[in-house]
């Protein structure tokens, strides 16, 4: 009788840290700057770091293969809402976050002081 209930324990004390390890979420780690690649339906731009201090901007519209990669940043904003400018010619890329909000970037493009794009882009998750 002790032998079925002694396997049974040692059984769930050997899967226990798996299940909590399935369950329990992770911590986000907390980032400076958004680093990675924000989409909606129409939209995908990537974001990231090279040589340790500049910041790339790599953008395209969904079903296009033309690219446009912009490099120089102007920071600007408050701690709490940072903006991340790029400049191409007449136009003006303009990248808003909230580190409160990670997962989620606005993707406004001006032309002069026209605004021709403002989008909500989401963090793509690869599995």
């Amino acid at each position: 009788m002790m032998l079925p209930r002694l396997a049974l324990v040692a059984l769930l004390g050997l899967s226990v840290p798996a299940l909590v390890d399935v369950v329990v979420e992770r911590p986000a780690i907390a980032q400076s700057q958004p680093i990675g690649t924000f989409q909606d339906d129409a939209w995908e731009v990537s974001l990231s770091m090279a040589y340790g201090e500049e910041y790339y901007y790599r953008g395209r519209a969904l079903g296009s293969s033309d690219i446009l990669e912009l490099s120089n940043v102007e920071l600007g904003g408050t701690p709490s809402r940072r903006i991340y400018r790029w400049y191409n010619g007449n136009y003006t890329y303009q990248i808003v976050w909230r580190p409160t909000d990670p997962d989620f970037i606005r993707l406004q493009v001006f032309e002069d002081d026209i605004e021709l794009l403002n989008r909500l882009l989401e963090r793509t998750r690869f599995r």
